[in-house]
């Protein structure tokens, strides 16, 4: 074990800490911790309007009207509808910030780009008005919106630093040398997105969206969001943890537009009354992740129990409350978890058997399949099992995995736990010793 620590510590730290460190990643998870408020709050009036109660429902009706629920719906259609607009601006936005560009313009300019790219419809029954469908600029839209931003973003950034810019004489105020400034750039880059659009509408895919969706989104879609996918998902994190890396956000960043658009179907599945079609999705993990990476609220249940030494119990009783909001780092590096031989057994382990039965209980439909709904990562367990499924499986799957995570953790831990009892046993003799020599 110590042979494979000293190899991942030598091999994998130096990548994942390049991964961490690389700017078009960074500039995705930026963009999704921005945006994260707004999706959280959607869900929570998501949450409201669909609560899966009947009593409730008629409630709500009386009280309301028969509409309330299409009306306090539409800020949740306002986020998730045109979420790809959003991270556009805001992946070009943290880009041009790590370049030290102008922010405001490489946002707009992304948002432009993947409007450009987005068709249009005139409604002629309607006296010909244009709109923009929703299709695109909602969920589906996000792999152009995202890969767009940074590619029309560094190819802005390099043109000024070619100086292919319009200098403005002295004395000019700084915010109209930056408008001038992002001119040409901006211009040769929205006539480059142009004739991408002119490209595509002269192929069957017709537009850039589409052949995008269909040719690399859905696939790697369907790979990563499959049970493989979610076994990867968390060994990638507890591995990298395993050597004191914080990979969780890491992680999720890359992965979260895979998720997004299964959220959005079930989200879609639940607003038509009709079972939500995907299991893998952010709230999945939410209902595995207890107490942090490596479910480590079930070591913390297994160590207030059973712990006979003092330095365990003490760690417990000290990591117990941040292990309910799912802060685990106290326990992680305080017993410690990381670079521990015996605990990263489990550590590892427990995540993928959890996934495991809770994959297996949803697909056999024992557990309510996850709504969609997003949730603060550090709700409570058992609280967050209910909400993500509405359903009161999803509190006692929590249940069940807290229990069985505990059982799986318990024989490591009892390990570590004579060994601290051993040593403590001997300070203890030797201060005895100490102290009647002293006598």
């Amino acid at each position: 074990m110590n042979n494979v620590l000293g190899f991942l510590e030598a091999k994998l730290m130096p990548l994942a800490a390049k991964t961490a460190q690389q700017r078009h990643l960074g500039a995705i998870r930026g963009a999704y911790v921005s945006f994260m408020p707004f999706i959280i709050v959607g869900s929570i009036l998501l949450v409201i309007s669909s609560f899966p109660n009947q009593t409730y429902q008629q409630f709500m009706s009386q009280a309301f009207g028969e509409s309330w629920s299409a009306i306090i719906e539409i800020p949740f259609n306002a986020v998730f509808s045109t979420m790809s607009l959003f991270i556009g601006f805001l992946v070009a936005f943290r880009l041009a910030e790590y370049y030290n560009e102008d922010r405001i313009s490489c946002g707009i300019l992304g948002l432009v780009c993947f409007l450009i790219l987005t068709p249009f419809i005139k409604v002629a029954e309607n006296g010909g008005i244009t709109v923009i469908p929703v299709e695109w600029i909602g969920t589906k839209g996000l792999f152009v919106s995202m890969i767009g931003s940074l590619i029309w973003t560094e190819l802005f950034c390099w043109l000024k630093r070619k100086k292919l810019v319009i200098k403005m004489p002295d004395g000019v105020p700084p915010a109209v040398q930056e408008s001038f400034a992002a001119l040409i750039p901006a211009l040769v880059v929205m006539i480059l997105v142009l004739i991408i659009r002119i490209a595509f509408e002269n192929t069957h895919y017709t537009t850039i969206h589409q052949f995008i969706y269909e040719v690399v989104a859905t696939p790697v879609r369907h790979y990563g969001t499959s049970y493989f996918g979610a076994l990867m998902t968390v060994f990638s994190i507890t591995i990298l943890w395993s050597v004191g890396i914080n990979s969780g956000s890491m992680i999720n960043g890359i992965i979260r537009p895979l998720w997004m658009e299964n959220q959005t179907d079930n989200i879609a599945a639940i607003q038509a009354g009709v079972t939500p079609p995907h299991i893998i999705t952010e709230q999945f993990f939410d209902m595995i992740w207890m107490g942090g990476a490596g479910a480590t609220l079930s070591l913390v249940i297994a160590m207030l129990i059973f712990a006979r030494s003092k330095n365990m119990r003490e760690v417990a009783r000290l990591g117990a409350g941040a292990s309910i909001f799912n802060i685990n780092e106290p326990i992680l590096f305080g017993l410690p978890v990381i670079m521990n031989p015996i605990m990263l057994i489990p550590f590892n382990l427990v995540p993928l058997v959890l996934v495991t039965i809770q994959y297996a209980a949803m697909k056999v439909g024992a557990v309510a399949v996850t709504t969609g709904v997003f949730i603060p990562w550090t709700l409570p367990p058992v609280i967050s099992g209910f909400i993500v499924t509405g359903h009161l499986s999803g509190s006692v799957m929590q249940i069940l995995n807290l229990l069985i995570g505990a059982m799986l953790y318990l024989p490591f831990m009892r390990i570590v736990d004579k060994q601290y009892r051993a040593a403590e046993i001997t300070s203890s003799a030797a201060a005895d010793n100490t102290l009647a020599k002293q006598e």
